[in-house]
């Protein structure tokens, strides 16, 4: 489907898509640094929880590059690329901020497939908004 011949809103759903792609792919990448740079017994946990979260990013940035192609658009990577925290609670109190915002993204998304008619996407956006709000409750438990 060309441009010019996309809804608004679709077009407003394929540009969120493809930021939410970055988000995870970013995200991924940060996790997979982060359980590396993360060195202590008293720290195993967090390290754990951070190998574990990288797999589930990946299935949400795979998910979100099929559903893109899917839906008529074409993936789009600009990762950002900033590396995480050294302290281990900077770490945390960022990536819990982090989910918050994905939290938000993912509604937005749902109600914007909830627009187009896209039940499917809409009930998966509303999935991973649900497991990035856990994401971060588990990083607030961690935190303390």
């Amino acid at each position: 489907m060309s441009a010019a011949k996309m809804s608004s809103n679709r077009e407003e759903l394929l540009k969120g898509l493809n930021h939410a792609l970055n988000r995870e792919v970013s995200t991924f990448l940060r996790y997979m640094l982060s359980a590396a740079k993360i060195k202590g017994a008293q720290w195993a946990a967090v390290r754990d929880m951070y190998s574990a979260e990288v797999v589930d990013e990946v299935g949400h940035a795979t998910y979100l590059a099929d559903k893109i192609v899917m839906l008529g658009g074409t993936p789009e990577l600009n990762p950002d690329l900033t590396p995480p925290a050294n302290d281990v609670n900077e770490m945390l109190k960022y990536d819990i901020a982090q989910e918050i915002i994905d939290v938000k993204g993912y509604l937005r998304l749902a109600e914007i497939a909830d627009a187009e008619g896209l039940a499917d996407l809409k009930m998966k956006m509303e999935d991973q908004a649900a497991d990035e709000a856990h994401h971060a409750e588990e990083m607030q438990r961690l935190l303390g």
